[in-house]
Parts: structure tokens; C-alpha cells; sequence
């Protein structure tokens, strides 16, 4: 019964110590600071591309050159692609995040067109949804979208 009276006496010191401890532990924890967050710098895709584009439609074009010039801002993209014999021909916008473009081409009349794709050094591939015209011919893919490979 000694041991246990003795341990019990033993709790309200270490209790005590603990709760004056905790106060001081925390103390401007508003303010701790550690290493940076690291963001990866966007990779630049400024400048011109050119390559192939393999249409995803199973009529008509089945691939063809194509070209491309971005502009970039930080991890905004703007920019032209082009494909010779496809008809695939708009306005590019976008983002990159880290190795990846986001984005669309933009044709005129047409919906659709989401894009992404994938960097790699000097070259992009870059995956083009289809195209449709919904006032004229409803859902009816009047485009097909397809992927296009670019070099530097």
C-alpha cells in the first residue's frame, strides 16, 4: 500500500511540470517557420514546334504534319497549333504544371477541343479532344481530335 500512496504522490509534480511545459512549448507556434514550400518552376514550351498529328477519327485524315507556337507567362500558355491536312487549326490556351500542359484549342464556331498532354525535354505530345459545331449538327463530331507529337 506504501508503493501506491508514494506513486500517487509522484502524479501532481509531473502533472504540474507538464502543464507549465505546454504553455512555453507552443509559444509563438503562429510564427514557427520552416524550409519553403518548393513549387517546380513551369516548364517553357515558349517558342516553335513541329511534328505529326495521328487523327483519332477512323475517316478521312489519318495523320499529317503539324506546328505549333506557344507564348508563355509563368505557367500560362497561349499559343497557335496547326495540322496540314487534318483541319485541326486553333487557338491554343493552357497551363503547365510541372511536366503537364492543360488546356484547349479553340476553333471558331466549335466546341470542345480539351488538351493535355506531356513534356519531355525537346519534345511534347499533346492529346486534342474531338470538335463539334452542337448549333449546326447537334453532338456530331465534325473534327476528330487526335495526338499530336512536337519537337523543337
Amino acid at each position: 500500500m506504501r508503493s501506491r500512496a508514494r506513486h500517487l504522490t509522484l502524479i501532481p509534480p509531473a502533472l504540474l511540470v507538464a502543464i507549465v511545459l505546454i504553455p512555453i512549448g507552443c509559444q509563438g507556434s503562429a510564427t514557427v517557420t520552416g524550409p519553403p514550400l518548393a513549387t517546380a518552376p513551369a516548364t517553357s514550351i515558349a517558342g516553335a514546334w513541329s511534328g505529326t498529328f495521328s487523327s483519332d477519327g477512323t475517316a478521312g485524315c489519318g495523320s499529317s504534319s503539324a506546328t505549333a507556337i506557344f507564348q508563355q507567362d509563368g505557367a500560362n500558355v497561349t499559343g497557335n497549333v496547326s495540322t496540314s491536312s487534318c483541319g485541326v487549326t486553333g487557338n491554343f490556351k493552357g497551363t503547365i504544371q510541372g511536366n503537364m500542359v492543360y488546356g484547349a484549342v479553340a476553333m471558331n464556331g466549335c466546341t470542345g477541343g480539351g488538351a493535355s498532354g506531356v513534356i519531355d525535354g525537346s519534345e511534347l505530345i499533346l492529346s486534342i479532344g474531338d470538335l463539334t459545331k452542337p448549333l449546326v449538327t447537334g453532338d456530331r463530331v465534325i473534327m476528330s481530335g487526335g495526338v499530336a507529337t512536337f519537337h523543337r
